[in-house]
This record gives structure tokens, C-alpha cells and sequence, in this order.
């Protein structure tokens, strides 16, 4: 009686204790598929930005962006974003960050000729040694194209999490702080006097 009795007690812990353990595992496996899967539903939207920006800005969405990209390593980027993107849809605003007065009037006058959309010339809230572009919303190929049209370089291209140096970025998909390279360029002294 005393060997059964032994045995049955000791089946019984051994039993229940092994059940437990296996139940939170289960559950945290299940936890942790769902928190990836809400990461990746949350992640995939901003891997979409860019086209949802184009087919929003533009009155045309054709399939034009699915080209660029499978021909991006034939073709230059710049052009193929630069017919994707009406210049017109682009809304940028140009900063002086340097002392030559009105060159941000007149950088701005040079982007309403190539047919960018543009908000009131302003200064910057601070000076800087090259001219730096932001975007506004996550618009990269906007930035893009206003990069082409003033002839500065990619590394000009100032993250998408920056935050550019003015007092207002609102109306604006782009903004352009003006550096002493552009001020050379667009020096209004040099040709015309313009207010700005």
C-alpha cells in the first residue's frame, strides 16, 4: 500500500508539473508572431509613401513609377522622376541662410521659371556653409527634382527625419535653405536688384 501510494503521488506532481510550462510558451510564441506581424503592417505604409505622394500630387498615375523603377539602374533617376512628377504639384519653400540679402527671392524666381510651385522667399533660422534640402512630409522624390533643377548634389539631400531650419514649413512639400554656393549663383547684386 505505502510503493502505490508513493508511486501515485509522485506521478501526479511530475504530471502537472510539466503541463504548465509548455502552455505560456505556446502562448508567448503566438505573442510574439503577432507583434511582428503588427511591425510589418506598420512598417509597410512608409515603404509605400512615395508612390501614394506621386499618384495624390499628380493627375496622372499611370504606371510611369513602376517603370522607374525596374529601368532605375538604366535610365538616370532624375529624369524619370522629373516626368513622373509635375513641377507645378511641387510646393517649395527657399531660406536664406547667408548675408547676401534677396538671393532667396531670387532662387525662388528661378524655380517659379522651371514651373515649381513656390510659398514666400524667408530667412533661415540660422547660417549655414552649403545649401541643404528638406523635405516636408517624407516627399523624397520631390526633393529630387528640386535638387536636379538647381544643379546641387545629392548629398545636399538632407534625411527625411530632419527637420529644416525655418520658422514654418507649412504649404511647403520641399524646403530650400540657400548656402553660400547658391547665393553666388543667384546673387541679385550681380545681375538685378531684387527685394526679397
Amino acid at each position: 500500500m505505502t510503493v502505490t501510494g508513493g508511486n501515485g503521488s509522485s506521478d501526479h506532481p511530475t504530471g502537472d508539473g510539466s503541463e504548465p510550462p509548455d502552455r505560456p510558451r505556446s502562448g508567448r510564441g503566438l505573442l510574439l508572431v503577432v507583434v511582428a506581424v503588427v511591425i510589418g503592417v506598420l512598417l509597410l505604409p512608409s515603404a509605400t509613401r512615395p508612390p501614394l505622394s506621386v499618384a495624390a500630387a499628380g493627375t496622372t498615375p499611370t504606371t510611369t513609377a513602376s517603370s522607374s523603377t525596374s529601368h532605375h539602374h538604366g535610365h538616370g533617376s532624375s529624369s524619370t522622376t522629373s516626368t513622373t512628377i509635375p513641377p507645378a504639384t511641387i510646393h517649395v519653400l527657399v531660406a536664406n541662410a547667408t548675408t547676401v540679402n534677396g538671393v532667396a527671392g531670387a532662387v525662388t524666381q528661378f524655380l517659379v521659371s522651371k514651373g515649381f510651385g513656390t510659398l514666400t522667399a524667408t530667412n533661415a533660422l540660422l547660417k549655414v556653409t552649403a545649401s541643404e534640402i528638406y523635405t516636408v512630409g517624407g516627399a523624397s522624390a520631390d526633393v529630387s527634382s528640386v535638387a536636379a533643377a538647381l544643379n546641387l548634389p545629392a548629398a545636399s539631400i538632407e534625411p527625411a527625419a530632419s527637420a529644416a531650419p525655418v520658422a514654418s514649413t507649412t504649404g511647403a512639400n520641399v524646403v530650400v535653405i540657400v548656402g553660400p554656393d547658391l547665393a553666388t549663383r543667384f546673387n541679385p547684386a550681380a545681375t538685378t536688384t531684387v527685394a526679397g
